[in-house]
C-alpha cells in the first residue's frame, strides 16, 4: 500500500454561546480536515488545529510522503522530527492530523477499531469532564451570559441532566480569583462532597495568589487543580503549598519539557494531547513516562470535533493509564461535520466507536458547509479575541 495524495481544508463551528478565557473569548472553533488517499483506495481522515498556516505546512509535507507505506509510522514521525522546533506548535499539530489518518487507514486495512492497532480496547466506555466557562451573551439567541454563582449553577445543573457528568471542570483565568474560588464553593456545595470538581486558571495566578488561596481550594477538595501559574518553576514554588494534586497542559508540553518537570515535581498529572504533542504514537510513548514516574495522565481539550473526539475516546479506551475523566468542548458545539451527527454522551461517557478505523466518516455537505462558513468569517471571529474585552488578561494580572 502506498500514498497517492494528502487534501486538507479548514472548517469553523459556532459554539452556543462565547466561551471566556484569559486570553479573550471564543465564539467557535477551527479545525483542520486531512485524507490521506492510498493506491488501495482506503482513505484516512484526520483532524487537527485550524490555526493559519496549518493547511500550507501540511501540504509541503505531504510532497515527501507521496509514494511512502503509510504504515512505516516511525520513520514518517522521524522525517518531520524537525518540525517542533522551527514551528512550535504549528508543527507537531500538522504531524499530528497526518499521523491520525495514517493510523486511520492501518485500522481499516485491519478492519479492527482504531483501539485494538495501539493497545486494545481496555474500556469500553470513556469518561468526560462536563467543560463550564464564564460565557457572554449571545445576543441573537440570548444563550449565554453565565458569571454569577448562580448563573453558573444554572447551567451546570442543566449540562448534569442532560448529559450525565459526574464532573465538572470551570475554566478559569477570565475574572478575579477570589470570585472563580466563590463559584468552586458554591458548586461544591449545590452538587454535595462526591462529586468531582476541577479549575483550570490558565497559569494566570502568581505563586502567592495560588499559596494565598491554597487553604480554601484544600476546603473545597478539588479533585486537581490545573496549571494555576506559568511555567515549570512556577508550578515547583507552590507544589509543597498546594495539598491537592496539580496537573498541567501548559508547563509539560512536549519531551524536552518533561524530564525537567518530573525532576522539578512541577505537577501530579499530565494532560495529553495528540494534537499538542505530535500524534497517537506520542501520547502512548508519554503514558509509558506516566506510568514509570507514577504521573496521573488526562487528556487536554482543544475544541475539537467528531474526528478528534473519536481519536481521544480511542486513546482514552486504550490506555490504563489515563485514569482521569477527559476534558472536551464538545457539548458547546452546536453542529459536527461526521455522518449520523454528533458523538453522544452517555451518563458522561462516549462510547467507543467500534467501526474500523478511527469509526467516523466525514459528512461531505457539512464539511462543505462549514468550510464556506470558515471563509467568510471576520479575523476577530477567527481568532477567537478582541482588542477591546476587558478579559483580554495578562499572566501577570493576580
Amino acid at each position: 500500500m502506498r500514498i497517492e495524495k494528502i487534501e486538507t481544508i479548514r472548517v469553523n463551528i459556532p459554539f452556543e454561546a462565547p466561551i471566556l478565557w484569559s486570553q479573550g473569548y471564543r465564539n467557535s472553533t477551527t479545525r483542520t480536515l486531512i485524507k490521506v488517499y492510498t493506491d488501495e483506495g482506503i482513505t484516512g481522515i484526520g483532524e487537527t488545529r485550524g490555526d493559519n498556516g496549518i493547511e500550507e505546512m501540511i501540504r509541503e509535507m505531504a510532497k515527501k510522503l507521496v509514494g511512502e507505506d503509510p504504515f512505516h509510522i516511525e520513520t514518517i514521525l522521524e522525517r518531520f522530527h524537525m518540525k517542533s522546533y522551527f514551528h512550535g506548535y504549528f508543527g507537531l499539530s500538522a504531524i499530528a492530523g497526518i499521523e491520525i489518518a495514517l493510523w486511520d487507514i492501518i485500522a481499516k486495512k485491519a478492519d479492527r477499531p482504531l483501539c485494538e492497532m495501539i493497545g486494545g480496547m481496555y474500556r469500553k466506555e470513556v469518561p468526560f469532564s462536563g467543560y463550564v466557562f464564564f460565557r457572554l451573551k449571545d445576543e441573537e439567541t440570548g444563550a449565554g451570559g453565565e458569571k454569577t454563582p448562580e448563573e453558573i449553577i444554572q447551567f451546570c445543573d442543566k449540562a448534569v441532566a442532560e448529559h450525565g457528568f459526574d464532573c465538572l471542570k470551570l475554566k478559569g483565568g477570565a475574572h478575579d480569583p477570589a470570585h472563580e474560588i466563590k463559584v468552586l464553593r458554591a458548586l461544591r456545595e449545590h452538587f454535595g462532597p462526591k462529586f468531582k470538581l476541577r479549575i483550570d486558571p490558565n497559569g494566570c495566578w502568581s505563586p502567592q495568589t495560588a499559596i494565598r488561596y491554597a487553604r480554601e481550594l484544600d476546603e473545597i477538595g478539588l479533585e486537581y487543580l490545573e496549571d494555576p501559574c506559568w511555567g515549570i518553576e512556577g508550578m515547583s514554588r507552590i507544589r509543597k503549598d498546594i495539598h491537592i494534586p496539580i496537573a498541567t497542559n501548559m508547563c509539560v508540553v512536549n519531551f524536552d519539557t518533561l524530564p525537567v518537570g518530573i525532576r522539578e515535581n512541577a505537577c501530579d498529572i499530565i494532560l495529553a494531547d495528540a494534537h499538542k504533542w505530535g500524534g497517537i504514537w506520542v501520547t502512548k510513548k508519554l503514558a509509558a513516562v506516566c506510568e514509570a514516574f507514577h504521573l496521573g495522565m488526562s487528556m487536554h481539550a482543544g475544541a475539537e470535533l467528531g474526528v478528534s473526539t473519536a481519536v481521544n475516546i480511542q486513546l482514552a479506551a486504550s490506555t490504563p493509564q489515563i485514569n482521569y475523566s477527559i476534558d472536551g468542548h464538545y457539548h458547546h458545539e452546536l453542529d459536527d461535520i461526521i455522518k449520523g451527527g454528533k458523538h453522544k454522551y452517555i451518563n458522561g461517557k462516549m462510547r467507543v466507536p467500534d467501526a474500523p478505523g478511527i469509526g467516523v466518516e466525514l459528512d461531505e455537505e457539512k464539511v462543505a458547509f462549514y468550510h464556506e462558513r470558515w471563509k467568510n468569517l471576520a479575523f476577530e471571529a477567527l481568532n477567537g479575541e478582541r482588542p477591546d474585552t476587558d478579559r483580554h488578561l495578562s499572566r501577570c494580572q493576580f
